[in-house]
Order: structure tokens, then sequence, then C-alpha cells
């Protein structure tokens, strides 16, 4: 099957269930990586590149590496495409989806979608696999690791390989670039002038809950820094979800509720873990904002994962519809 290279902009479409089930071993995987269930819907159907995968940050203990590749250097992301979860129990982890460049083809002229055989869907369906075993799942996330390689020598050089690249294939622009490496020295001196111990909470066995009931649609307002250190233990934590340098970001700005988390996969476990009075947000009317995504903003180069962000209802507070709405740049 010809594999066409694929570039942030390019129309592409998804490949017949037929053409993709040539392309995957018995665990419904290539190279590895999972073609998943909640794929399918996608197939025939038109969409625009929206990044090439030059690393993907990848969730592993120590001495791994977090930045990894793809060995075929053959992975793109594609515009507005998240993981729904309704494939695996209904995860509420929002990945965005990899896709391999032997699942999609050029886009001919205007087609937005062709016609799909349903037999040969079932067929790709039954393929697909979603429990490792009684206990683990089997997706994306999981395999990251497993479908990924380290970069050969110092990382360093390489994001600033990868940096100019991206720019090269426009994936992001030069003043992007800029911004990014800007934020990296300003994360990098902020550090070394005040450390992490502004994040270290005063308690020392359980944290506090708050319950909002928070609704999709719903404005909300991150509390001050100092009240949401107030909620956490010395490990950064509040009942286990840890609070990151991006996160103090968007401090006091106005988001508004993405949807509610009460479940997620965990990439290293592979395990369900049930989550408790928790959202995540984007700006408001579905602007992008701060406090949509992890962008790597610690390291000099961003990652095309885009992780949203997990906030617990007791770092945030309704605000009134009429409040201005704005975030801080």
């Amino acid at each position: 099957m010809r594999c066409d290279k694929f570039f942030a902009g390019d129309r592409v479409v998804v490949r017949s269930p037929q053409e993709i089930l040539s392309t995957l071993d018995s665990n419904g995987t290539l190279d590895g990586h999972p073609f998943m269930p909640e794929m399918l819907d996608r197939c025939g159907k038109s969409f625009r590149v929206h990044r090439r995968v030059e690393k993907t940050c990848v969730e592993a203990p120590p001495p791994v590496e977090p930045n990894r590749r793809f060995a075929k250097d053959d992975v793109v992301t594609l515009e507005n495409l998240r993981c729904d979860g309704s494939g695996h129990d209904g995860c509420k982890r929002g990945c965005r989806i990899y896709w391999k460049e032997a699942w999609l083809r050029p886009a001919d002229g205007t087609e937005t979608e062709v016609p799909v055989d349903e037999a040969a869907l079932a067929a790709l369906r039954a393929r697909l696999k979603v429990k490792a075993d009684e206990q683990r799942y089997f997706c994306q996330s999981t395999e990251l690791l497993r479908s990924t390689e380290a970069f050969p020598g110092r990382m360093k050089p390489w994001l600033v390989r990868i940096a100019f690249r991206q720019i090269r294939q426009k994936d992001r622009s030069a003043s992007e670039m800029a911004k990014l490496f800007v934020r990296w020295l300003r994360i990098r001196l902020h550090r070394a002038v005040a450390g992490d111990d502004r994040l270290r909470g005063p308690h020392t066995k359980g944290t506090p809950v708050e319950v909002l009931d928070l609704k999709p649609g719903e404005l909300v307002r991150i509390k001050p820094l100092d009240q949401i250190v107030a909620t956490l233990n010395h490990k950064k934590r509040n009942r286990g979800m840890v609070v990151c340098h991006e996160m103090t970001l968007c401090c006091e700005t106005v988001a508004q509720v993405r949807y509610r988390v009460n479940r997620v996969i965990e990439e290293i476990s592979g395990k369900m873990r049930e989550l408790n009075h928790t959202v995540t947000l984007q700006g408001p009317g579905g602007e992008p904002s701060l406090c949509d995504e992890c962008l790597c903003y610690g390291e000099m180069g961003d990652c095309p994962r885009g992780e949203l962000m997990y906030w617990r209802e007791i770092w945030l507070e309704r605000v009134n519809q009429q409040d201005q709405v704005g975030t801080r740049n």
C-alpha cells in the first residue's frame, strides 16, 4: 500500500475498513500501534492534518526518557479528533488520536465522505483489541511506550532539530516556536528562583473535597494559586491528582467546563481509575486557552499529544454568565 507523507493543513481521507484491516496484525496494531474502536466511524471521512508527530511524550518510570519517537516517522494527528472512550468502557482521558499514514490517503478534490462497506467494518471491528487481560486495557496510550523508541544521543539537540523541522513543515510558525522557547526559559528561571516547594501544600494525610456538580458549558474561574495550594499535600496532590507548573499559569482565568471526568485509563498500568468531582476545561466558547492542554512548556519544544488538564472542583468557582470572559495570555 502506498504511504504518502502528510503535513499540517493537508486534507486526507481515512482509508476503507478493508485497506486498514490489511495493515493490522492479530492484535489490531501496525508496528505495535493500535487502531482503536473509537476510530471506526472515521473510515471513509475526510479531515485536515493537524500535526506531524515528530516526538511524543510517554508516561514511564525513570530511567526511561519521556520524549520518544515513532521509528518510521509515519504518524500524524487530525484536526479536532480525540478519543471519546466509547470502546474502552467510557474512559474520559480524551487522548488525541495518533494516525499511521498507512491508514490515510490524500483527499480527491472536495470529497468529504466515501461509502463504507458494513461487512468490512464489522470484520475490522472484530480484529481490534481493547483489553490486555481482565484488569488491564489496551489502547494507543497504554501501548505508546512499546510502539515508540528512544531518540539516539542527547535529547536537546534533537529538540532544536525538531523545532526547525516543525517550522519548515508549517506545523508551527516561527513566532509560535519563539513564544514556546521564551516560555521554556521563563519556567526554567522561575523554578531556579522559587523551586517547586511553593506547590507543596500543608496536608499530611487526607486532602479536602468540594462538590460543585459542574455541568458541561458552565463558566468557572480558576482560583488563585495560594487557594489551590491550600488544598494540596506535601507531594503537590489533592487526592492523588497533582498540580503541575502549567496549571499555575491558568490561575485566576475564566474557562468553560468541557466535560466531567469520572474515569480514566492509566497509561503505565493500563488499569481504569475512578475519579470524583473532577472536570476538564476549555476556553470560553470553545476557543483555545492555556487551561485546555498540557503542551510541555517545561521543555524546549512541545508535544502534539495535547493532553487535557484535569481540574478538581475545589480548585474552581462558578462565575456568572454575564461576567467578562477572558484568559491571561
